[in-house]
């Protein structure tokens, strides 16, 4: 098949960019004809091991206004990916988080220069169903969407002016152009859930994979000495820091814990707003406890896995690939029920599940793994070979093949 893949930015590091570029590459691998089509590509920062597998179409190299018009890119050229900055105009700081002055333009545009001949467009995170949907209707060919989560805005608390300007954006345009994909696939129920309640259709859940391999053989030591750990019990968390990800669970957690073992830490992984959480650290007496870090390698963050001794993950998010990142480094997991990822987890087997927005209930659920050595090696190694078996890049790539095939068969 000759497939059209679609992304909006390609910035950093994050796992959206992982899974939509290593399912890029295995569709490759498979024997499809694959080319990846986006507003701005940062090679340097984003992937660039996967990028140069990749035939990758860009609008523009400036990551600002103005967005070059469709037809200063011809839409059978591959222009060389840029190198992204950023930019000391408040006011371009301010619109580039704006919807209408550049997610609309940029993605009108993409849906622009997808050239004739592909067989399907898989879109991937919103608002790329906003260039699917152009795309559809000049080339006649079907979509796949691969949203792992509904634009946020449908679940913002936002009030006043802002909502009201994009009231038109999102309840009108956004949900006319998702009644033309054709297939939405997620990465959870949680998600379809999600999908259901915004959109009102059907998905179909299709679990990421991972490098399984790059968390083997990494022992954690010298990691833990080079932090000064080798005594501790360690906890972790990894994600960007921020709100939703809950990061003050797993310190008041942390606080629970101290009260009764005087040697244990918890690692912070992920870049962010550090200074309400140190806040709260030190409120609480456990600022010399908490230890931020962002890594900034795969190999660096495989031993900051190898290094802990349990996982932690609080927040309620649609999939959570930290959490299988973990599982595949051996380590015990305690994550929230209502987390994508928690579907996958049997309590006390492979994961402990606990109460989402409740720290406490989660240092109870720790407090069990270090009282028990050999309950945190069984749940460990179950987790393990959890995801060597279920969850691979190319068994992911496989069963999205099925779903391109499958649609453009029917449509």
């Amino acid at each position: 098949m000759k497939i059209a893949m679609v992304h909006t930015p390609l910035w950093g590091r994050g796992g959206a960019e992982r899974q939509f570029l290593r399912l890029a590459v295995e569709l490759q691998a498979l024997g499809n004809e694959v080319e990846v089509f986006t507003p701005i590509v940062n090679e340097k920062t984003c992937y660039p091991e996967l990028l140069k597998q990749l035939t990758v179409n860009v609008i523009s190299r400036n990551p600002l206004l103005p967005f070059k018009p469709k037809n200063n890119l011809p839409a059978s050229s591959t222009e060389k990916v840029g190198e992204i900055t950023s930019s000391r105009n408040q006011l371009e700081r301010i619109a580039i988080h704006q919807f209408y002055t550049t997610g609309l333009p940029a993605m009108l545009s993409l849906g622009g220069i997808i050239p004739k001949g592909f067989d399907v467009i898989n879109n991937h995170n919103p608002p790329s169903e906003w260039a699917a949907f152009i795309a559809k209707r000049r080339l006649k060919i079907p979509v796949v969407w691969m949203c792992n989560e509904p634009p946020s805005w449908f679940f913002s608390q936002e009030k006043g002016i802002r909502r009201k300007i994009n009231w038109p954006l999102f309840e009108v345009w956004d949900k006319i152009t998702a009644r033309y994909i054709d297939e939405i696939v997620v990465l959870s129920h949680v998600a379809a859930d999600m999908i259901k309640s915004v959109y009102n259709k059907p998905s179909r859940v299709i679990r990421t994979g991972l490098d399984f391999e790059r968390f083997q053989g990494t022992s954690g030591e010298e990691t833990r000495k080079k932090l000064g750990m080798q005594g501790d019990f360690v906890l972790l968390q990894v994600a960007n820091l921020g709100a939703p990800k809950r990061q003050s669970d797993a310190i008041e957690a942390l606080y629970f814990l101290s009260k009764n073992y005087k040697n244990i830490k918890l690692i912070l992984d992920g870049f962010g707003p550090q200074e309400g959480l140190k806040k709260l650290s030190e409120k609480l007496g456990v600022k010399d406890k908490v230890l931020f870090w962002h890594s900034k390698s795969d190999a660096e963050l495989a031993n900051m896995y190898a290094a802990c001794d349990v996982f932690v993950f609080p927040p309620k998010i649609t999939w959570g690939l930290a959490v299988v990142e973990a599982m595949a480094s051996s380590k015990p997991v305690v994550i929230a029920k209502g987390c994508g990822a928690a579907e996958i987890i049997q309590d006390h087997v492979n994961g402990m599940l606990t109460d989402y927005a409740n720290p406490k209930a989660m240092a109870e659920k720790v407090e069990e793994l270090i009282k028990d050595s050999n309950l945190r090696s069984k749940i460990g190694r179950n987790g393990r070979e959890y995801v060597k078996k279920n969850l691979s890049w190319r068994k992911y790539a496989q069963q999205m093949q099925q779903v391109f095939e499958k649609v453009a068969q029917d449509y």
